[in-house]
């Protein structure tokens, strides 16, 4: 599992050369407010605009054949998203209160040509997002339920801005966990429950997970 370290941007999750190329960004940045479930980008916007969650949760996913929906990515504060549509995808917020910034395309790419760095920490950031897919696809080939949600806690902590040591905020519902690992919510909370018996982990209110025994996740 990826974790942070002392590289690290404590505001973005990026390296500190990457934060200060993209701070030209702010420029041309158009900040707007979602309410849970409400969609972020329309099929009419979604090629001209690069986003980033500056607060709260997005989720991106598709509805399959028979209407279920798969998620395919959380984006987090700090996460860009939009560098490639495909028809059938949606995105929405996934938690009350989420603010995102709107990057037009066009402005984007003509700061970018005159500003090697820009172009250059776009590129990491492109990376970042091709890192996530992968980790979710290494994390849904897990054998067993208990151990999709034992990763996914790990991967989910590792990227959640502001948590402390031993514990953080999971401002999702078992439902959306069950859509991102293809299983049912009811096998979540089954799996939640059984870490917690095993004294892995505890929750503090529906939200708070904190890890007890982190070396305990080698052994399942």
């Amino acid at each position: 599992m990826l974790r942070s370290d002392g590289t690290k941007s404590e505001k973005t999750g990026f390296c500190p050369s990457t934060d200060q190329a993209l701070e030209i960004l702010e420029q041309i940045a158009s900040n707007k407010s979602y309410c849970r479930e409400q969609e972020i980008s329309g099929c009419d916007e979604q090629d001209k605009y690069l986003y980033r969650v500056r607060r709260g949760v997005v989720r991106k996913f598709a509805l399959q054949q028979d209407g279920r929906r798969h998620i395919l990515d959380f984006l987090l504060e700090g996460d860009f998203f939009g560098f490639g549509w495909r028809h059938g995808y949606f995105v929405e917020a996934a938690t009350d209160g989420t603010v995102v910034s709107h990057y037009s395309r066009v402005r984007l790419e003509a700061l970018a040509r005159s500003d090697n760095d820009l172009a250059q920490a776009l590129t990491t950031i492109s990376y970042g997002a091709m890192a996530r897919l992968e980790r979710h696809m290494l994390i849904l080939g897990k054998t067993t339920a208990l151990e999709k949600v034992s990763c996914f806690l790990l991967d989910f902590s590792s990227r959640v801005k502001h948590q402390n040591s031993n514990g953080f905020a999971l401002p999702i519902s078992r439902y959306d966990i069950g859509d991102y690992l293809a299983i049912s919510p009811e096998t979540v909370c089954r799996s939640i429950t059984e870490l917690q018996q095993r004294g892995i982990i505890v929750l503090r209110g529906p939200r708070e997970v904190r890890f007890l025994n982190r070396d305990a996740f080698d052994l399942i």
